[in-house]
């Protein structure tokens, strides 16, 4: 209608209409691209997205990146088989909105077979002997919190507290733990993270520190900082 009006302009005379709300909304925007071609793209790059998300369950091991043999790669035939059933039924069982049920089927998987699944890249492996996820699964991620960590490192405190921990103990389970989170394995991590605290025994109990990486024996007071001796760490 605004446009109808400013071309006929009545007895003559020129009319002079504003530019519409609508008409702004639905036109140009200001950048020069219509509004509703912006949309048309961004639908078609999500249907696009969409498209190019895997459909078919696949193995993400590498026999020769990821490790190789009986202990890292090998699965008998009737355990590959229950293992793509396995996952069928929790992919089921996930479209019917049953998490309850899908967790339960995940939570097996983990249990009998090792398996560690990534929903969205529709990929599943089992433990690598690098410790971390299969190259593929990094590559199409990135490296993200996969990535190379620094580390872990000891806090010394007192003597005689110090000698009451096992630190090559403690690093090695601190190290286990980095991987069962890697694999999401929470659970895992967590009883790991536990037996770490209680290493030294007694009463005694570490302080674990994720962001900076360290671990010290927990004392009421803070340790003391380089180059210095402060009362009762003589």
């Amino acid at each position: 209608a605004i446009r109808e009006m400013r071309n006929h302009p009545m007895d003559g005379e020129k009319l002079f209409v504003r530019k519409d709300v609508q008409e702004s909304r639905n036109g140009s925007n200001s950048r020069g691209t219509s509004v509703n071609d912006e949309r048309y793209r961004r639908a078609n790059e999500r249907s696009e997205y969409r498209n190019d998300l895997p459909t078919e369950w696949k193995r993400a091991n590498d026999p020769v990146e990821d490790g190789a043999g009986k202990d890292w790669y090998d699965l008998k035939e009737e355990e590959l088989e229950e293992i793509e059933t396995l996952i069928e039924k929790r992919d089921q069982w996930r479209r019917q909105r049953n998490y309850k049920m899908s967790d339960q089927i995940r939570y097996e998987l983990k249990d009998d077979f090792g398996i560690h699944l990534d929903d969205r890249l529709k990929l599943w492996w089992t433990d690598t002997k690098h410790g971390g996820v299969p190259g593929v699964v990094s590559e199409i991620k990135g490296e993200g919190r996969w990535g190379k960590q620094k580390p872990w490192t000891q806090i010394p405190t007192t003597a005689e507290s110090d000698a009451m921990v096992d630190a090559d103990y403690v690093m090695d389970l601190l190290e286990k733990r980095d991987r069962a989170r890697k694999r999401k394995d929470f659970r895992v991590a967590d009883d790991l993270l536990q037996k770490a605290h209680d290493a030294p025994g007694g009463t005694l109990g570490l302080r674990i520190h994720d962001e900076s990486r360290t671990w010290r024996i927990w004392t009421e007071r803070p340790p003391p900082r380089k180059g210095e001796t402060p009362e009762g760490y003589e």
